[in-house]
């Protein structure tokens, strides 16, 4: 019995290590693609999101990729703040949703900046081995 708990404590160790890196992954991908969006490199934007990828803001305006990379010459991403750590629920190898609070200034092209904050939801697809952008929804936080 001793050896099935010892093999259990090391399952769960590898697993929470596994959940721990992949945090830090998909934390980096998320925060790179912030400066994206703030760099207005739409190169970079483009190898993020993935081509059947949707954006959902807090005001409601939704995106695909297409009309994303279309819109973010406009976009002005003053800046950013990231909230939390971040949390990540995996649900399958190959599919996790990536859970932060950001708060962050835009505006579009000369408009009036505005302090937005919210918990976002930002859900990844491995193909290929490539992690790719598929959903990502704010909902406004106090």
């Amino acid at each position: 019995m001793a050896a099935g708990v010892t093999a259990w404590s090391f399952g769960a160790v590898a697993e929470a290590q596994d959940r721990a890196a992949l945090l830090t992954t998909l934390m980096a991908l998320e925060k790179e693609s912030w400066q994206f969006v703030k760099d207005k490199n739409i190169t970079g934007q483009q190898s993020y999101m993935a081509d059947d990828g949707l954006q959902i803001f807090s005001d409601g305006t939704r995106f695909d990729k297409a009309g994303f990379l279309k819109f973010m010459p406009d976009l002005r991403l003053d800046s950013i703040a990231y909230d939390t750590a971040g949390e990540i629920k995996i649900w399958t190898p190959d599919v996790a949703t990536l859970l932060y609070r950001v708060t962050y200034t835009s505006g579009v092209k000369d408009g009036k900046a505005t302090t937005t904050k919210v918990a976002s939801s930002s859900t990844y697809v491995r193909r290929n081995g490539k992690w790719w952008s598929v959903l990502y929804q704010e909902t406004p936080a106090p």
